[in-house]
């Protein structure tokens, strides 16, 4: 379990390091939702970030569609903003499932 809540940290804090980039068919209202996201979760805010990277992740689905790179993401991001919050029984379903995800892109 720790390790996994390692990998999960190690893992947002390199995706927080790189500026958000526009993906490839989700849109400017994706990358707009991406940066707001960062901005709440680097300000400790948590609850409005659930928020935010849940409507990342509606936007995905309905622009690229539901087994995209562009999802796969936005699922992480959100699972992993959960183990912050220290809500793994939330996180766990959406890690499950962007590992599904990157396997089927691989």
């Amino acid at each position: 379990m720790k390790y996994r809540w390692a990998i999960t940290t190690v893992f947002l804090l390199v995706l927080l390091a790189k500026p958000p980039v526009l993906a490839q068919g989700a849109g400017t209202e994706w990358d707009t939702l991406n940066q707001e996201f960062v901005k709440l979760y680097r300000a400790g805010k948590y609850d409005r970030a659930v928020v935010v990277a849940g409507k990342a992740l509606q936007v995905a689905e309905e622009n690229v569609g539901p087994d995209q790179p562009d999802v796969a993401r936005d699922l992480e991001n959100l699972a992993g903003l959960y183990r912050a919050m220290k809500r793994d029984e939330e996180s766990e379903p959406l890690e499950r499932c962007a590992v599904r995800l990157r396997a089927i892109q691989q």
